[in-house]
């Protein structure tokens, strides 16, 4: 059995209409395509004893027990694995339900389709359910099963903690996605991105855009935010700051016992010692917290519990008293064995798994149990409290209870003024107090700390009282309601005119006044500026364009290979554009018919929010059918008014956008909103570009119903131009200074061939050549009809290498293409030139008067470079001729 890929989806994709997060896992099964699982010998039953759990999978049987079912009737390897993969993520406290395994059309190679929380969790799972599927498949001891999948299962929670967002960070992004508020996580930490574009908010935790940095340096150092309360009135304890140890005993002497010691910029508790009434101690706990602060503070301990008051937007939110780690003895069982007993509550789990953390006996338990003359194996006497932990967090094994709702409105008061002095919009006030259901003022109570960033999760899941959701309120700070954080997304996918129509659709509302982020195969641009070269037409070049904070509208061109490698980089569009579906790229990742390419062209339109339109080509089949994927409206296009489509929508009273007469036309129902004559269109070249039209009506739909003008639209169709600037690559024609024609195209299928040759045969050159070259993920049908097209409509052909290959030889790609022109009963003359450059100029400067020298660009800007260069060289030699 061998794991050929790992894919992971993180979007809209084409395996789930609902599911966004899944693992693609392709496997060559190998022998096991002759074994099910009811011929490997003891299989089941082994299964059976070691995950006994997999009874609640009810499979295509949707009752309990339906796998074992088919286990036992037998099924095959992949599905197996499925199972194993979902399951092993349930055990480690990820459960999540969705599966499906697909024989593809190689004997043997499955794809094995898994949902997952953590990404780096489900790729592990895939992993491991491959090995466990081996492990019984060959007999190993059940023992040595249990042991490894317990390993596993630990190991994805270990994983888990390492990569998903901690509570606080969770508990906001789950807020935003209850509010429909997107998320992007822009680092592997806890820094994201609320709202796309010029919507967006950053949050790190729980600083958000908002927190004042000078707030932060204040709350940061420990002396200066006491001082600054003490001298506004706030009760804070006594205590100095002292940078070396010599300075501890006098300073002791001055504070009095009992002391805290902790270092002047800590945070979360780190390197914090309470409880110290001797020197001893103390010389330990000031070593503690030099290893995090050069400065020190020593300070009074307050008498009384530790409460946590947290302030957003100047709101006391939720309070808590935090309880440290600690056991009550029983007078029969070791402190070891408390600890185990504690550990042992349902409610405590690895990490932030539960509502509770287990207590680890590290160096700071042992100090604390030491520190009572104790040992881990010393019994504690009946209903003795002993601490384990020095401070109070969750994260240690704290415990929390509620007591939002005891707070006296004088200390209600307190702290929201305190917010307000120290200047944070999200601050967590640390209080020592007997209660505070008194005023600090009257129960000798204090404020040791204000934090930035606090922590939610004592508020979130307290072990005693009722959760308080602290996160909604960070977000009506944020996004006030009726406050916009999301920007309009254009998605534009299709076989061919994707790019064309991207750009108009980006020119037109550029020139509406909008600030236009858009991906294409040439690049991506904010406005007019290339911010990156290449091929961005995938789900990270989306999300460029996203996060974005100058961008207002997004106009993404969607590629079949995004898609399928990842999924799309947004969750919904407002519009979705399907240009048309034509031979391309078959036969690679399983896409084999143009059924199976439709299917991944359609998740852009079935990506389409409920209250936006899918843009559709009435006269394509393929595309048509889409309509029925569709939870927004759909409206269409098509060369032909007379469509029985577009006839149908305008019966219904709907929009569409036809070329009728001559002109561009939106249709609204049976009305006709005449937009502009097409020979007024650059882009059409006077109607001659049948194809161009195509692209034309299809953004003016897209447009229209994103809300443009008729006049923003007129002004848009008119003013772009089939330049190298606007659409390169794009019917680019440069005039050579030697009577010959350039004419730049990223035709590269059959079908983008066609509409190339029929519009080159409306033009007046009698003699054309064309500089061919293949791409290398095509069928080698495909690519020999491509250049059979080619043959049947130029004199010359001078074939050239491809910059993507992608796996072919040189040879193999010019035998095809030979090949395909053979095919041709025009027999044009061929020549093989494999450099690029030397096969553009060899077509130039052996043109004919007259001549149109036709190129195909796979990487468009070098094509243009080559062409401008050679077309500069020969002015520049006739200028010395004539001089």
């Amino acid at each position: 059995m061998n794991i050929l890929e790992i894919r992971t989806l993180r979007g809209p994709n084409y395996w789930s209409g609902y599911w966004k997060k899944l693992i693609i896992l392709r496997l060559d099964i190998e022998d096991y395509e002759d074994k099910p699982s009811d011929k490997i010998e003891g299989f089941y039953d082994r299964m059976l004893e070691v995950l006994p759990s997999l009874n609640s999978h009810g499979c295509s049987y949707q009752e309990p027990g339906g796998f074992l079912r088919r286990v036992q009737e037998g099924t095959w390897a992949g599905h197996v694995i499925e199972h194993f993969a979902l399951e092993l993520q349930t055990l480690a406290g990820m459960d999540t339900g969705y599966g499906r395994t697909r024989e593809t059309n190689e004997r043997g190679i499955y794809n094995v389709v898994f949902s997952y929380h953590e990404e780096e969790v489900g790729r592990f799972a895939a992993r491991a359910a491959v090995k466990l599927f081996l492990d019984l498949a060959d007999g190993i001891s059940t023992d040595e099963l249990r042991k490894n999948i317990a390993d596993d299962v630990q190991r994805m929670r270990e994983i888990r903690e390492e990569v998903r967002f901690g509570p606080s960070t969770g508990s906001l992004v789950d807020e935003a996605q209850a509010r429909d508020i997107p998320f992007i996580r822009l680092n592997d930490q806890s820094l994201v991105q609320l709202g796309y574009g010029v919507h967006q908010k950053r949050i790190q935790a729980t600083t958000t855009a908002n927190t004042n940095m000078i707030a932060v340096d204040i709350a940061g150092n420990k002396h200066a935010t006491k001082k600054l309360l003490g001298d506004m009135g706030v009760p804070v304890p006594r205590g100095f700051k002292i940078r070396e140890k010599d300075e501890l005993e006098k300073t002791l002497e001055s504070v009095g016992y009992p002391v805290v010691i902790k270092p002047l910029d800590g945070n979360h508790g780190k390197g914090a010692t309470v409880g110290i009434t001797d020197l001893e101690h103390a010389e330990i706990a000031f070593d503690k917290a030099k290893e995090y602060s050069r400065w020190i503070i020593v300070e009074k301990q307050l008498q009384g519990a530790d409460f946590r008051a947290l302030v957003v937007n100047n709101r006391l939110i939720a309070v808590a008293e935090r309880i440290p780690a600690h056991v009550v003895g029983d007078g029969e069982n070791t402190i070891e064995k408390l600890i185990e007993i504690t550990n042992s509550d349902p409610r405590r789990g690895y990490g932030h798994e539960n509502v509770l953390t287990t207590i680890d006996i590290d160096n700071q338990t042992m100090r604390c149990i030491r520190s009572n003359g104790y040992e881990l194996d010393t019994v504690l006497a009946k209903d003795e409290i002993l601490h384990l932990k020095t401070t109070a967090n969750i994260s240690t094994g704290g415990t929390a209870i509620d007591r939002t709702d005891e707070v006296h409105p004088q200390n209600v008061f307190l702290f929201e003024r305190i917010a307000r002095i120290i200047g944070l919009d999200v601050a967590g006030v640390d209080i020592i107090a007997p209660n505070v259901s008194e005023p600090l003022a009257e129960n000798g109570g204090g404020i040791i700390e204000v934090n930035a960033a606090p922590g939610f999760r004592m508020h979130l899941a307290p072990s005693e009282g009722i959760g308080r959701n602290v996160a909604e309120h960070v977000l009506d700070m944020l996004f006030p309601r009726s406050t916009p954080s999301r920007i309009p997304i254009i998605a534009i996918t299709g076989t061919n005119g994707k790019t064309t129509t991207t750009r108009l659709i980006a020119h037109i509302l550029k020139g509406s006044g909008r600030t236009v982020g858009f991906t294409t195969t040439d690049g991506t641009y904010i406005q007019n500026q290339q911010i990156v070269q290449g091929d961005n037409t995938g789900p990270v070049s989306a999300q460029l364009v996203l996060k974005d904070p100058t961008v207002d509208v997004a106009v993404l061109e969607t590629a079949r290979g995004g898609i399928i490698r990842s999924g799309l980089g947004f969750d919904y569009c407002d519009i979705g554009v399907v240009t048309n579906v034509a031979a391309d790229h078959l036969g690679l990742k399983d896409v084999n018919t143009l059924g199976d390419l439709a299917r991944v062209k359609s998740v852009v339109p079935r990506a389409v929010s409920k209250r936006g339109y899918a843009v559709l080509n009435a006269e394509d089949p393929h595309v048509y059918k889409m309509r029925e994927l569709v939870e927004g409206h759909c409206v269409y296009f098509s060369m032909d008014e007379n469509n029985e489509n577009i006839e149908r929508q305008a019966r219904r009273g709907r929009i569409s956008c036809v070329y009728e007469n001559g002109y561009v036309t939106i249709l609204k129902g049976r009305w006709k909103v005449r937009i502009e004559k097409v020979t007024n269109i650059p882009l059409t070249y006077g109607g001659r570009a049948e194809f161009m039209i195509q692209n034309v009506i299809a953004a003016t739909l897209a447009a229209f119903v994103h809300g443009v003008s008729i006049e923003d639209l007129r002004v848009g169709l008119t003013t772009f131009n089939a330049g190298t600037a606007q659409t390169p690559g794009r019917l680019n024609f440069v005039e050579i200074g030697n009577g010959v024609t350039v004419l730049m195209d990223y035709a590269h299928n059959p079908a983008g061939m066609r509409g190339l040759v029929n519009f080159i045969s409306k033009l007046p050159n009698k003699y054309r050549t064309c500089v061919l070259n293949g791409t290398g993920d095509r069928r080698d049908d495909d690519i020999r009809e491509f250049a059979k097209i080619a043959g049947d409509n130029f004199d010359r052909i001078v074939i050239r290498r491809g910059n993507y290959l992608r796996g072919r030889t040189d040879e193999d790609m010019f035998r095809l293409l030979q090949e395909g022109v053979a095919q041709s009963e025009n027999k044009p003359q061929v020549r093989i030139i494999p450099e690029s450059r030397d096969a553009i100029a060899h077509a130039i400067k052996h043109g004919r008067k007259g001549e149109l020298v036709v190129t195909l660009a796979d990487l468009v800007p070098i094509d243009i470079a080559y062409v401008q260069e050679i077309r500069d060289e020969i002015m520049e030699k006739e200028r010395q001729a004539n001089a």
